[in-house]
């Protein structure tokens, strides 16, 4: 085994994985590399749920050049039938003779098994380089495949004294032109966009993606509304085919709102209150899960926000400062609610980046 070459080939893999990234979910970015003699014969990647994985896509480029060729692979193959046959099938039956897994599946129904099976057919297995590749590469996906709820990413636009509006709720720009297209950016990497109902009614946002990488990407548009107060005449209406509109609340489904809200496509999803008499959030995110959304990215408001951090609900977090000073009193912060009693108690960002976007900062985290 020569560790050196490996990584050059499994480096190739995680390539080709990515072009898949806002594309694939719920399942997980995969990319797979066949090579013979040093000389690569066959490349994919898993583009879309339904069509072929990486592995069966790089076996079919490389035909009978797969046989006693090494597969390289980012993710343990799988075992189990779903939308598609088996991909360990598919290795053994090409006549691979050596396979270089990165990391193991966490899906219960693959863990260890696409290994085991491949071993016990006679195929030389080794497992776990650039593991922690994988682990960023996929952090969607581990969430959601062994939790069944989403990954939770808040982008938060304040200015350097942390406020999201001034005191007259006035939010528009915070930040520069290039860091809003870089926002944009980060949305086309989820499955839905979730806003508060106060966000909707100050902003009257669109909630799609304007950026060239996601020209046909449709976000779901979750709106978390607990007194339906959602207004008939909403800029999302103008776009149905920019995506699936959710609106979850405390009001009946039967409510006069609700049945206008479902004659223009909205999805209104009745949700009980948690103890705070406030959405329970823990349950909105359960019912996203169970309908296979596996990753949410949240912008605003400064409510929700501070109820998905006090219920700890936020994987991770941009936030991008401008260098602007806004003050005042009473302009909201992203962050509020009852804060914490000492320096000591409060949350503290892990594994943060920090880099520039013109003249606004971005820090990146994990709660």
């Amino acid at each position: 085994m020569n560790t050196n070459k490996d990584s050059v080939f499994l480096e190739m893999a995680y390539g080709l994985a990515e072009k898949a990234k806002g594309w694939s979910s719920p399942n997980p970015y995969v990319g797979a590399i066949i090579v013979k003699k040093g000389t690569i014969v066959g490349t994919g990647f898993h583009d879309k749920p339904g069509n072929p994985h990486a592995e069966v896509i790089a076996l079919q480029k490389a035909g009978s050049l797969a046989r006693n060729a090494t597969a390289y692979i980012t993710l343990e193959p799988c075992v189990h039938w779903g939308r598609t046959p088996p991909c360990v099938d598919s290795l053994i039956q090409a006549g691979i003779k050596r396979v270089v897994v990165s990391a193991l599946d966490p899906n219960p129904l693959v863990h260890k098994k696409g290994i085991q099976k491949m071993r016990q057919a006679g195929i030389q297995v080794s497992v776990g380089l650039l593991e922690e590749k994988n682990a960023r590469l996929n952090e969607i996906y581990n969430k959601y495949i062994q939790q069944k709820i989403p990954f939770v990413t808040a982008k938060v636009a304040a200015s350097l004294d942390g406020k999201v509006a001034t005191k007259t709720h006035d939010s528009k720009w915070i930040t520069s032109r290039q860091t809003r297209e870089y926002a944009h950016l980060l949305r086309g990497e989820h499955m839905a966009i979730m806003v508060g109902i106060n966000t909707l009614l100050k902003d009257d946002p669109r909630l799609t993606i304007r950026h060239p990488l996601w020209k046909k990407k449709q976000l779901i548009r979750v709106i978390i509304d607990s007194r339906l107060r959602f207004p008939l005449e909403a800029k999302l209406f103008r776009l149905e085919s920019k995506g699936k509109i959710l609106v979850f609340t405390h009001q009946s489904q039967t409510s006069r709102k609700a049945q206008e809200l479902r004659k223009k496509g909205v999805e209104v999803v009745s949700v009980r209150s948690s103890r705070s008499g406030r959405l329970d959030l823990n349950k909105i995110l359960a019912w996203l899960g169970q309908n296979e959304i596996s990753s949410v990215m949240v912008e605003g408001g400064a409510l929700l926000l501070t109820s998905l951090l006090e219920n700890q609900l936020i994987d991770k977090i941009f936030i991008t400062l401008s260098t602007k000073l806004i003050g005042g009193e009473n302009a909201p912060t992203f962050f509020e609610g009852k804060g914490f009693s000492t320096v000591a108690q409060a949350m503290r960002l892990r594994n943060t980046n920090c880099f520039t976007i013109g003249k606004d900062i971005i820090l990146e985290g994990y709660l």
